[in-house]
């Protein structure tokens, strides 16, 4: 794809071209393609409320996106944020989940002139912390411990991104007592594309191997030393292995509704991992690549090495986004907002993988954040421009000419590890002792 090309694919992406229409909804003044358009920018500014909307789209904001041509801003008539969230409401899940894997398949095609012929996907889950407003309590259960159950729900959130662009191209949302191997294995049979997973040793498992090559992809996942044991067939590993193998599922194995029983044919790789300054470690991996010419086990040890782009990612979306909270005061809506939250992350990737098409480096070496500023800033100014004619096309040109300047520093020595923890956040209050109810009742009794 030339940069050319890449420019208008995105200018047609953020206009949201060729997403269709959902069914039974008929002409108002919030449609549903305004309220998805407004739904994605608002996960795009850094105030996130109902109020920043209601203001752009009283200025003009998505004039251009009005009914029947009118423009929006001329057929508001209340300050009121209640037609934007009533619209917001009104919007299917099953379409706002179909608009996000079609506008990830869209903005994929920015970055497929740097894949292979085939690509690849990170695989990796995180959760999301709820309130227990609504329906929420049973659809996304709190954690519960040994002495007491949790305040906040968790839902459990799995994500595949594309390796080269860090595209958000499926991705699923389930109760914290679903697995993530079940949810990996739920979005490779619906997705049923040949592409090639790269999972973690959480999902090294026969279920999940089993699922991406029936949905006709390719799996490499690493797996533990027990796994790895069984499947080699000896108690003692070797330090080097490339042994073709045929993986069967035991007794332990689940086998998920759809799913054959069917043992998978694969590889198993046994391999030393050496970085400077660190003892060598050996690492096992299972691949469904037979061809042993075109994917050597350093190919593959590179490959699996990729992964941890996937926790970057998630970083990226749970920080840099806010997307790790939702105040959603639904299920439905906390589903809606997930999905809506990642078609704006995807369009700040889409954008770096266009302006990185155009300068001819990776898109991993443009900074997010600050193409994520850049958007966010010039969006709603550069939405209108595309409708006035010659005008588009010199603020799109600068948008990716600022946008391929935002590059990572090139550090003259690697960074140092840093422990997966954080410091808490400092608490002014003391931490409520049992029920809020039972708070508010003592408090009445204070007074």
């Amino acid at each position: 794809m030339t940069p050319a090309q890449a420019i208008d694919l995105f200018r047609r992406i953020v206009a949201l071209e060729g997403l269709p229409a959902p069914a039974g909804t008929y002409e108002r003044l919030w449609v549903p393609l305004v309220t998805l358009w407004y739904f994605i920018w608002q996960w795009l500014q850094p105030n996130h409320t109902l109020e920043a909307v209601a203001i752009d789209a009283r200025r003009g904001g998505a004039d251009c996106l009005g009914p029947k041509g009118k423009p929006l801003s001329k057929g508001i008539k209340s300050k009121a944020t209640t037609a934007y969230s009533d619209a917001r409401q009104r919007l299917p899940l099953a379409w706002v989940r179909q608009c996000f894997t079609q506008l990830g398949a869209a903005l994929r095609a920015l970055g497929r002139g740097r894949e292979q012929d085939l690509p690849a996907e990170l695989l990796d889950g995180s959760t999301k912390r709820l309130r227990p407003y609504g329906d929420i309590p049973q659809q996304f259960p709190a954690h519960r411990t040994r002495r007491r159950k949790n305040y906040w729900c968790l839902a459990r959130v799995l994500v595949s991104f594309c390796a080269s662009t860090g595209i958000a191209t499926a991705a699923l949302l389930a109760s914290i007592h679903v697995s993530e191997q079940a949810m990996a294995v739920q979005l490779m049979l619906e997705a049923a594309k040949r592409v090639l997973y790269i999972g973690d040793r959480n999902f090294g498992v026969w279920r999940v191997v089993r699922a991406a090559v029936q949905g006709g992809g390719h799996a490499l996942v690493r797996l533990t030393e027990a796994r790895a044991r069984r499947l080699f067939g000896q108690k003692r590993l070797p330090s080097f292995a490339d042994l073709a193998v045929l993986w069967s599922p035991s007794s332990h194995d689940q086998v998920d509704p759809g799913l054959s029983k069917k043992p998978v044919p694969g590889r198993l790789i046994i391999i030393q991992a050496r970085r400077r300054g660190y003892r060598p470690q050996t690492i096992y991996l299972f691949t469904t690549l037979m061809d042993v010419q075109a994917y050597p086990p350093q190919r593959l040890l590179e490959l699996y090495g990729w992964r941890w782009q996937a926790e970057l990612n998630f970083r990226t979306v749970k920080a840099t986004m806010e997307m790790d909270q939702s105040e959603a005061k639904s299920a439905d809506m906390v589903c809606k907002e997930f999905y809506a939250g990642l078609m704006a992350y995807n369009l700040v990737r889409g954008l770096m993988a266009a302006a990185a098409a155009e300068s001819g480096c990776s898109p991993m070496e443009l900074s997010f954040s600050k193409v994520h500023i850049l958007l966010a800033s010039i969006l709603s100014e550069l939405f209108m421009a595309w409708m006035t004619g010659p005008a588009r096309h010199s603020r799109l040109c600068w948008l990716l000419a600022e946008a391929s300047a935002a590059r990572l520093p090139r550090r003259r020595k690697p960074r140092q590890n840093e422990p997966r923890a954080q410091y808490p956040k400092p608490q002014s209050f003391p931490p409520i002792k049992g029920t809020r109810e039972e708070a508010r009742h003592e408090l009445k009794n204070l007074l």
